[in-house]
């Protein structure tokens, strides 16, 4: 079942079966603000902590406004001025998308979403649609102009934190990398051996586990190197639920992880982010020879799919 509904002061798109409900905001980038299990009776998503959202444009400082349930990170996470043919465009905080007006039709039991670019020559469009307990996220990207230009995408879908939560990474990753200085990983670039190894002031850190409710604080990693499995998520024990996502790891080979219990904003949340890039800027990116480049007429395409089991 499709139907739209107001959620807070804009539009949503609910599309719900027996297992699931889901919420897609048209007006901000497409996001998903709600992930619910109905069995479970169980919010996935980190709701929005203002009463409203509010009118973000293109550039606005992705932090001064909502932060919260699952929005798209393209061209790049942070803001940087990117050269393309034989100029520079300023790429926005967190990307284009998350502030984008998209369009909407739909069709059957689905709801597809479209938007031009304002500041690069492409088309985005994203299929939203139920599989029984799961969510599945379809794009496409497609350059549609006569230059191609560097991009990273990030799932940036943040979730509820629970103190008692486990995560699951990939099979086959070895190493973490600090790309957020903290107290507890220190400075960036500081790597560590995964699942456990002793972070700073001797303490023994567990990889699988998150930050501690007190004292506020806040980290952000990265699985060193390309994954080689399409598959993470989060287990909450309290609850009896665990949140799989699936994807192509080919086409997402890169993993971050963020989380702030309380330490940005006074926010609670996580986020496990596959990625085309390592990491998180254009710049560093292109350093790290771990960015990506759509060419004139090509079109990316992938799915991302978020199961509550």
């Amino acid at each position: 079942m499709v139907r739209t509904e107001q959620f807070q002061n804009v539009t949503a798109v609910v599309l719900e079966n027996e297992w699931i409900r889901v919420k897609v905001l048209p007006a901000k980038g497409g996001k998903l603000a709600s992930v619910y299990s109905k069995p479970k009776d169980f919010e996935l998503l980190f709701q929005n902590p203002k009463p409203q959202y509010g009118e973000a444009k293109l550039y606005s400082p992705f932090e001064q406004y909502e932060a919260c349930g699952f929005d798209d990170a393209f061209p790049s996470i942070d803001a940087g001025d990117v050269r393309v043919g034989g100029e520079y465009v300023a790429y926005p905080d967190h990307g284009e998308i998350w502030s984008a007006p998209f369009e909407y039709c739909v069709k059957e039991e689905r709801v597809e979403l479209f938007c031009h670019s304002a500041i690069l020559p492409y088309r985005y469009t994203k299929t939203i649609q139920l599989d029984r307990d799961s969510v599945v996220c379809s794009y496409e990207i497609t350059n549609t102009g006569e230059v191609e230009f560097p991009y990273l995408w990030a799932f940036h879908c943040l979730v509820n934190y629970r103190e008692n939560m486990r995560l699951t990474l990939p099979e086959g990753v070895e190493q973490v990398e600090n790309v957020c200085a903290s107290p507890l990983l220190g400075a960036v670039g500081e790597k560590y051996r995964f699942p456990t190894d002793t972070v700073q002031g001797g303490k023994t850190g567990d990889f699988r586990s998150v930050l501690p409710a007190n004292p506020p604080s806040y980290a952000k990693y990265y699985a060193v190197g390309a994954v080689k499995q399409g598959v993470c998520g989060y287990e909450y024990p309290s609850e009896k639920v665990r949140a799989l996502i699936t994807y192509d790891a080919q086409k997402l080979p890169y993993l971050g992880f963020w989380i702030t219990t309380g330490g940005f904003r006074g926010d609670c949340n996580c986020a496990l982010e596959p990625a085309t890039g390592y990491y998180d800027s254009i710049a560093t990116a292109q350093k790290n020879g771990c960015c990506s480049v759509l060419k004139p007429k090509e079109t990316f395409d992938f799915n991302i799919k978020i199961a509550l089991q």
